[in-house]
């Protein structure tokens, strides 16, 4: 876990994404979906980073940029 007193730089804006949802992929925007928060929503209130924040605009559960999920393989060989 990263602590709010660990980050020596701290930019006004950090990176988050999330998953397309089906509809976009639908309409061919299938590619991972970026977006800046404010620095100071973040973190938690014990100064932890937030592993994943929903957005107040959207409603859609964005992720760290530290953090990747594996992608699965679906096919049944």
């Amino acid at each position: 876990m990263i602590h709010i007193s660990q980050i020596t730089n701290k930019t006004k804006l950090l990176e988050y994404w999330r998953k397309p949802t089906k509809e976009e992929i639908k309409f061919g925007h299938g590619a991972k979906h970026y977006r800046d928060f404010e620095f100071t929503d973040c973190f938690d209130e014990n100064g932890l980073l937030k592993q994943h924040i929903r957005s107040t605009e959207d409603s859609l559960v964005y992720y760290s940029s530290d953090i990747e999920f594996p992608q699965r393989n679906r096919s049944r060989n």
